[in-house]
């Protein structure tokens, strides 16, 4: 089944760019049924969802372990509403990793 390409297809992808250049966001997550997401030409952008009319900005992260979830929802929202001014933004964290590879040894 082909998707129509969103009208918000560059906005997603400098967001997804801004959210996952933060050191505590170690991923994007699409939500439990994969809904937060934006289709570009050719594939899906998973994680971020730019809203239609009154509809919010949505942003799903997987946070590394270590960093306190309401300081990064914070920064990651203020990052986000610098690209999407008048736009509210809904920030999700689905899921926490550990670092990777600890050596217990």
């Amino acid at each position: 089944m082909s998707h129509p390409a969103d009208p918000y297809a560059d906005l997603a992808e400098r967001v997804a760019a801004v959210v996952t250049a933060h050191p505590a966001v170690a991923a994007l997550h699409g939500g439990e049924f994969g809904a937060v997401a934006t289709y570009l030409p050719g594939r899906k952008l998973v994680g971020v969802r730019i809203g239609d009319g009154d509809e919010p900005v949505e942003v799903g992260l997987v946070v590394h372990a270590g960093h306190p979830i309401p300081q990064v929802v914070r920064s990651v929202r203020r990052d986000v509403s610098a690209l999407c001014p008048g736009s509210v933004v809904d920030i999700v964290v689905a899921d926490i990793v550990l670092a990777d590879a600890v050596d217990m040894s």
